[in-house]
């Protein structure tokens, strides 16, 4: 099945949960979200209790997620960070506002691992995966080729799947893949 183009310049809008940010929802699904967020200043983030959550930045000089319980954590550009949603925190911008792709998902319900194209292989291939996918281009003219089909999309535009074969990428990509938990029947 091919995937769903979403182009960045078509996404609404919208704040946050507890009104300290602004959001743009990608694709989602059954007990699973993928979204941008931008991060102007230091805010509190909204509470996702019982979620899995990871966040990415990809554009920014970087922030630290400042948890209630005293630790810290610095967020490096293009390494995603996995927490527990329900964990009281304030992000701390110390080099001015940036920009996060965040994937979450309901616990017991579905599954994520976030990865940037780095982090996979150098020619750029990411292997098949059985489940909701998505690919955010990181920048312009980034192109990607699934079942012989080759899509071009622009900065910040993303390519959702709903399983996958292999896929080959030219450009930079976030890939981000969710696993449905499978019930006890």
């Amino acid at each position: 099945m091919p995937p769903t183009i979403v182009r960045a310049a078509g996404l609404a809008i919208s704040p946050w949960p507890n009104k300290a940010g602004r959001k743009a929802d990608i694709a989602s699904g059954p007990g699973w979200l993928v979204a941008f967020a931008w991060l102007d200043q230091d805010a509190r983030f909204s509470d996702y209790a019982g979620h899995d959550r990871t966040i990415t930045l990809i554009e920014g000089a970087g922030f630290v997620l400042r948890f209630d319980d005293g630790h810290n954590v610095a967020v490096a550009p293009a390494t995603p960070t996995l927490f527990d949603g329900g964990l009281p925190l304030t992000c701390h911008l110390p080099h001015g506002p940036c920009r996060v792709l965040n994937v979450m998902t309901v616990r017991g319900k579905a599954r994520h691992r976030a990865r940037h194209r780095a982090q996979v292989a150098r020619d750029g291939t990411f292997p098949p995966h059985r489940g909701p996918a998505v690919l955010v281009a990181l920048a312009a003219g980034a192109t990607l080729c699934h079942d012989g089909v080759i899509y071009t999309l622009g900065l910040w535009d993303s390519a959702v799947f709903e399983n996958t074969t292999e896929i080959r990428t030219t450009g930079s990509f976030a890939f981000l893949e969710v696993t449905p938990v499978e019930g006890p029947c």
